[in-house]
């Protein structure tokens, strides 16, 4: 029995436009504001004119700010209305179209992100979010008792919460290195990593972009490193793709999870787990499917039940919203909004900024704390004021007090400047 048979399913069904890209008037905005400018990526990124006509192609709240665009980043419109398509087609007849999809996904759509991502098709499995993904290792990476996960101190809780419970059940062991303060050696993190590894380590797990702070974690060095010395690599992408480059080969990890609603912004609940191919069948999966993966190999990593085949073909509209807009026009603006609210709240005596300001460890989103305030009572005081951040204070946080600053592309100066304000006058 093969996945076909398994959700008995007929491919005889059509669904006119489902498999189509968008057409050219779904991105009409975005074309029309690429068009009417001749500016480079820096130039553009300090023109509020410009990504005010980008704003157009998304949905906003009216009356809210939404600096919290590293939880989950909007969806464009065109991509969102390609998702709705999709989802009112499948339900329709989903026993009779689902089949079709899974074609779509396999032959273009799964593709399409390999080569985003740099990795071979046959390496992807789409999974609903990176916590997902990062459990499947976790959870199913082979140890025996007394093997050891090292993990930086800026790991997602409920990561560590999985490696804890490996501990608990099986002995496992998890050692945990430090990530250098904002104003120390970023390579210093290797050096802590190969002084923590013995001949019981089997598994790193690293973030590339910490969800605590925003800072970029040297992850190809780590990943060097840990090849040294025979441990395998467990990458973090979550807060990092459809934001900074990543490239699966370039990073040479043994897996990355990702999810692919924040920064590439997907719809939500989608995620995408990579994982070279001497490992596929050695990882045990955490949903295992009951047919044949002789063909598709990575269902063994991407079934879990009720499948997003909706939002997982969507992918394919917002890698074309991504490539469109540009990479490169993206991380100019998030850096300069960055820049601009950080430069006014830095010298301010009670407000310490927790991220790096060096490019190579962070580029815009950062964590702050004010002294003598929880962050809890930050994050709701900016909320009264219509302004969403996120209280990064809670359990595993390497910060006992900070909130984290994370605009999105088209944010204004006029609304971050609502923000300092609020800042200061919590602040001063």
């Amino acid at each position: 029995m093969d996945r076909r048979e398994f959700v008995g399913r007929s491919s005889l069904a059509a669904f006119a436009g489902l498999s189509a890209p968008l057409s050219r008037n779904s991105f009409g905005i975005l074309e029309q504001a690429l068009l009417a400018t001749n500016k480079g990526a820096e130039s553009l990124a300090t023109d509020d004119e410009f990504w005010l006509e980008i704003r157009k192609a998304f949905v906003t709240s009216p009356d809210l700010i939404d600096f919290d665009n590293a939880n989950t980043g909007p969806t464009p419109q065109p991509v969102f209305s390609s998702y709705t398509a999709r989802g009112q087609s499948l339900r329709q007849a989903p026993s009779e179209r689902f089949d079709k999809m899974w074609d779509q996904l396999d032959t273009v759509v799964r593709p399409d992100l390999a080569t985003f991502l740099g990795a071979k098709r046959e390496e992807v499995a789409f999974t609903p979010n990176a916590t997902y993904g990062l459990n499947t290792v976790l959870h199913g990476f082979p140890l025996e008792r007394g093997d050891e996960i090292i993990v930086t101190n800026h790991e997602y809780p409920d990561m560590i919460e999985t490696v804890l419970q490996r501990q608990k059940r099986e002995g496992i062991v998890m050692r945990v290195i430090d990530v250098p303060d904002p104003d120390g050696n970023r390579l210093a993190l290797i050096d802590r990593l190969e002084k923590a590894i013995t001949p019981r380590t089997k598994l790193l797990l690293i973030s590339h972009v910490s969800a605590w702070s925003g800072e970029i974690l040297p992850v190809r060095e780590l990943v060097a490193a840990a090849r040294r010395h025979n441990v395998a690599t467990l990458v973090d992408a979550a807060q990092s793709v459809g934001t900074l480059h990543v490239n699966f080969r370039d990073i040479d990890a043994d897996f990355v999870a990702t999810s692919l609603h924040k920064g590439l912004g997907a719809p939500m609940g989608t995620g995408a787990l990579l994982m070279k191919t001497a490992h596929i069948g050695k990882v045990w999966p955490l949903n295992p499917p009951s047919w044949d993966t002789t063909k598709h190999p990575m269902d063994l990593y991407e079934w879990c039940g009720t499948f997003h085949m909706s939002g997982y073909l969507s992918t394919q509209d917002a890698l074309r919203f991504q490539r469109r807009l540009g990479l490169e026009r993206k991380q100019a603006r998030i850096r300069f909004l960055g820049d601009y609210w950080q430069s006014r709240v830095s010298n301010l005596s009670r407000v310490k900024i927790l991220t790096p300001k060096h490019r190579s460890r962070s580029f815009g989103v950062a964590s702050i704390m004010i002294d003598g305030i929880p962050s809890e009572k930050v994050a709701k005081a900016l909320r009264e004021k219509g302004i969403i951040v996120q209280d990064k204070s809670g359990r595993h946080s390497p910060f006992k007090n900070a909130v984290r600053v994370s605009p999105g592309i088209y944010a204004t100066t006029r609304e971050l400047d609502r923000f300092i304000a609020a800042i200061k006058a919590l602040g001063s």
